[in-house]
């Protein structure tokens, strides 16, 4: 008999793992449906930053950096930024496969949530990771490229929960931590790598831990230890970077404590509402206006508080884990949305302290509370089959709105559209329709923009933000040769934000494109003057110290050029254009010996096959006013070798 009993348990496990292997192929194929529309989409905002545009994705030292220079990438998460680099390596800047595998890694978190779910006897578990699956809050984080960082870390994080589960139900008979346990530190450091923010989930494990057993014992704290030592320094090192390196810094982060708590208290009303309820779902949502003194709006803490308790309350007179798991779901969405709250400052909240990206953590816990709350109701209402046939239309409603709002992010113009029909307030969005129209060649249509975004009188008190708008105006009148209209538009952007660098850069390209070079020396001269007051980067410096040489260079001043070229090198040695130009100055000063040096360190320097034959050509015309034809033979024979065009 024993035989026959083991032979049909094997039978059982494999029945089991096929039943398996066949809900991960549904529910993959169920997600990719819903997102079909990304799998035709191209890039949208930051996704230069992050992927296509970004040096370190191009070079094998560029993993190095990824992860031993933190400032080298937009935002440290070197987890996120390797799997660019390797895809990049596979194939290059196609969207269509960096598009792909968020939507994979979102199909396996829902998957894994239904497991954990399951695994902590979660009424109603497939319902709530398939509401995950399909809601389409988590639009904005499968759906931009960008966002990885949130697939991915969710993906970790979940792995590292049903690792420590699986370490718990092996606890009563392992005498210490086993290997179930260093697992489950293993992926919630390399969560922490991909997004810190999942240093959220020491408090969530805590939670389930408290809703599970009615306590957090002694033992719970110490096998929490390890995950606090781990993650709170890097979560420190990500809020100095967020406000260091990002720019989460200025006026525009400056709270006071109630308003940081009025932010808290409408943004968890907010969240859940969305939840409830997706339309609209918009790229940027309105930015509150904040009154400590106006009570109307103390009504959404109050109403958290409120809500925390009556939960309290409610699970001491239930008691159970029946009673604890309404406070337990409420505690777990706070505590998973508390770094978007507004009690650190974030770079979007320039734009809205809300964003649908913010809560995609969070959603899976209040999403899986919902649906347990309803299926603990059928059951005590015997509405077995109806509850389960009521959710076909839901989850069918969710995934028809999922798709729709899929295709609201297949390129930048298609979303920005979509959101100032949905926020015409939204001046971000405005601001960034018109430069990809501009960049697009389509000047009159970007013009038109930008003056409609000028107009309004809805714009945000800040300089900076302002100054931006004229200079971008003056850009897209530059480039329609309305010369005239872009100097007062570059020259407004001054007055109101003196110390922004970019209208001064381009409004002395102009005087200088327009023969007024002394005028374009002296607009130089001031620039690098603010280049050393706002200590900008080496490079931004260089950069600006060979527009101010090709000025001297046009008025034949090569003396002044040379120096000019001379520092730019030294603050750039990278810089090809610098070092091609230094070579030109001195050659024009009759000395053709030291030029060949240069054109050299020019060569080495650049990337561009064209650039480098041009470069040759003008090493060889030195050399042969030199008197050394044949080596000047010998050069144009090595640019000879490289394509005249890209």
């Amino acid at each position: 008999m024993k035989p026959a009993a083991l032979k049909l348990q094997r039978r059982e496990g494999a029945g089991e793992g096929w039943r398996f292997v066949g809900i991960c192929g549904l529910a993959l194929a169920c997600v990719v449906v819903c997102y079909m529309p990304v799998f035709r989409a191209g890039w949208i905002w930051d996704d230069d930053y992050y992927i296509w545009n970004n040096p370190t994705l191009r070079t094998f030292s560029g993993l190095l950096s990824i992860w031993c220079e933190p400032l080298s990438t937009p935002q440290y998460y070197p987890l996120v930024h390797t799997t660019y680099w390797l895809e990049y390596r596979l194939w290059g800047a196609w969207p269509v496969s960096y598009h792909a595998v968020n939507v994979v890694l979102h199909a396996a978190s829902s998957l894994v949530l239904w497991r954990v779910l399951a695994r902590l006897g979660v009424p109603a578990a497939g319902l709530g990771a398939a509401l995950f699956a399909v809601h389409p809050v988590g639009v904005e984080s499968v759906a931009w490229a960008t966002e990885r960082k949130n697939t991915l870390s969710m993906l970790l994080a979940l792995g590292s929960l049903a690792f420590w589960l699986r370490h718990r139900q092996a606890a009563p008979v392992s005498p210490g931590p086993g290997g179930w346990y260093w697992l489950s530190l293993a992926c919630f450091g390399a969560a922490l790598l991909s997004k810190t923010v999942t240093v959220t989930l020491i408090g969530a494990i805590l939670v389930i831990e408290w809703w599970r057993h009615g306590r957090v014992s002694a033992k719970d704290i110490r096998e929490i230890l390890p995950f606090v030592l781990l993650g709170l320094p890097l979560a420190a090192f990500t809020v100095w970077l967020e406000k260091n390196h990002v720019g989460a810094s200025g006026t525009e982060w400056h709270l006071a404590p109630a308003e940081r708590i009025l932010v808290a208290g409408r943004a968890i009303c907010f969240y859940f509402g969305k939840l409830i309820w997706p339309d609209p779902l918009v790229f940027f949502y309105p930015r509150w206006r904040l009154d400590e003194k106006n009570p109307l709006q103390w009504l959404f803490p109050i109403g958290v508080l409120v809500a925390l308790a009556v939960l309290w309350q409610f699970q001491r007179r239930v008691g159970g884990p029946m009673g604890r798991g309404p406070l337990a779901v409420m505690l777990l969405f706070c505590g998973l949305l508390f770094p978007a709250l507004g009690f650190f400052d974030v770079y979007p909240f320039r734009y809205s302290f809300v964003a649908d990206h913010f809560q995609y953590h969070a959603s899976a816990a209040m999403l899986a509370g919902v649906a347990a709350f309803f299926g603990v109701l059928a059951e005590r209402m015997r509405w077995g089959r109806a509850f389960a046939f009521a959710t076909v239309p839901l989850l069918l409603g969710l995934g028809i709105l999922t798709s729709l709002y899929s295709r609201k992010f297949h390129d930048e113009e298609t979303l920005y559209r979509d959101v100032l029909a949905k926020n015409p307030a939204a001046w971000a969005a405005r601001n960034n329709l018109g430069r990809f129209l501009s960049d697009r060649g389509r000047l009159e249509e970007s013009e038109a923009v930008y003056r409609e975004l000028l107009a309004r009188d809805d714009l945000p008190p800040w300089p900076h933000d302002l100054a931006t708008f004229h200079h971008n105006v003056g850009v897209t009148l530059e480039r329609q040769r309305a010369f005239e209209e872009a100097e007062s538009e570059f020259r407004q952007a001054i007055r109101i934000d003196p110390r922004y660098a970019k209208p001064r850069n381009n409004l002395a390209k102009l005087l200088a494109d327009t023969d007024r070079h002394s005028e374009a020396v002296e607009v130089y001269r001031e620039l690098l003057d603010l280049d050393r007051d706002l200590k900008l980067d080496p490079r931004s410096r260089s950069k600006h110290l060979l527009n101010l040489g090709t000025v001297y260079a046009e008025q034949a001043r090569w003396p002044d050029a040379e120096k000019v070229f001379r520092d730019a090198t030294r603050l750039d040695p990278g810089n090809a254009f610098a070092w091609e130009w230094l070579g030109i100055a001195v050659v024009r000063q009759g000395r053709w010996y030291e030029s060949q040096e240069f054109f050299e360190s020019a060569i080495r320097s650049t990337r561009d096959p064209a650039a480098a034959r041009r470069m040759l050509e003008n090493m060889a015309a030195a050399l042969e006013a030199g008197g050394r034809p044949q080596e000047a033979t010998r050069i144009r024979g090595r640019a000879a070798a490289l394509p005249a065009n890209h």
